[in-house]
């Protein structure tokens, strides 16, 4: 009896392991998301494994990171020289579109080898994280021209934007070391954390956009702080800063192309981007376009929600034509 309950035991271990194995085995191919590193030299929050191979459970991206840790299609030699730097969340690091697809290689290929941009696009790096860490991205990276900062969405949180100011918006972690790297490599493991169990404190979630309603004076007050520094930081580096919305658009009940933007944001960015030096590129009329002359939507895939989520392939393609073609005019 009591080698019976040891082989049915045994056999039901090795039936869990054989399943489990399974799954990873699926999940390898429908979601990988690389381990992530806290960066040393802070030029981002952090960076993943070197040539990791990552897939995504949204849209039909796949492909390795480079050698920096970063979603770029060639690797990078320290002080090699970089035209124009690419800085963004999710969208721009371009998990969700296949490697040729994301913002940096659709700009390569329309710059023809006249510019290099390269993308230290991450997830989790919403505008605020990308003004935490400009300073140190434009001295590590050193772009000779522009730097290219996405912004999903314009409804910042004034105290949000304060703490990006002076440097006080807290860090974004990485879980990692020992056997907390090992568990995070077994993409079942890491495709169960990401949906039952991972969520943002409120510090981050406020950085990636708050739908609080705010008092004009308080966005434009914070706002002025921030864009300030990031213009004296530019300045201190001799580069040209470009801020780009790219805002989610989508059909409202009379078949309207409309953005969740408040009244006032855009016109605020303008005039304050302006008077810092900086340049505003809104999208929003070329996204709108697309859904309502072409009838494509510039967010979602055909296995999400339409028009919801990370920016597709004809996003990120609006997205590089239009930071080219604004380059093209400076220049012009």
């Amino acid at each position: 009896m009591k080698k019976q309950a040891v082989n049915w035991i045994g056999k039901a271990l090795l039936a869990g392991l054989l399943a489990f194995a399974l799954l990873c085995l699926g999940c390898l191919f429908y979601f990988n998301t690389p381990v992530h590193y806290t960066n040393p030299d802070g030029a981002t929050e952090y960076k993943y494994e070197s040539g990791a191979f990552f897939r995504g459970t949204e849209g039909y991206g796949w492909g390795r990171v480079n050698n920096d840790g970063f979603n770029n299609a060639r690797d990078y030699t320290p002080k090699e020289k970089v035209d124009v730097l690419l800085m963004g969340s999710s969208h721009t690091e371009g998990f969700c579109v296949p490697q040729r697809n994301t913002a940096a290689a659709v700009l390569n290929r329309l710059f023809d080898g006249e510019k290099y941009a390269y993308s230290i696009g991450m997830a989790g790096h919403t505008f605020l994280y990308c003004a935490k860490r400009l300073d140190k991205a434009l001295e590590v990276y050193r772009p000779s021209e522009y730097v290219v900062i996405e912004l999903a969405t314009l409804s910042y949180d004034p105290a949000a934007m304060d703490a990006a100011c002076d440097g006080t918006l807290p860090d974004i972690p990485s879980h990692t070391g020992g056997l907390l790297t090992a568990l995070q490599k077994l993409p079942y493991l890491r495709l169960f954390y990401t949906k039952y169990v991972k969520g943002a404190n409120e510090a981050v979630a406020a950085a990636a956009g708050t739908a609080e309603p705010v008092s004009m004076e308080a966005f434009e007050a914070s706002l002025s702080r921030l864009l300030r520094k990031i213009g004296e930081i530019s300045a201190v580096h001799g580069v040209k800063t470009m801020l780009v919305y790219t805002p989610t658009v989508l059909p409202d009940e009379d078949g309207r192309a409309v953005t969740d933007a408040r009244p006032g944001e855009r016109e605020c960015f303008a005039r304050l981007c302006g008077e810092n030096g900086l340049i505003f590129l809104d999208l929003t009329e070329r996204n709108i376009a697309a859904v309502e002359e072409a009838g494509r939507l510039p967010f979602g895939f055909a296995n999400t929600a339409p028009g919801t989520g990370h920016i597709n392939s004809l996003g990120l393609r609006l997205y590089a034509e239009a930071v080219r073609a604004r380059i093209e005019e400076g220049e012009g």
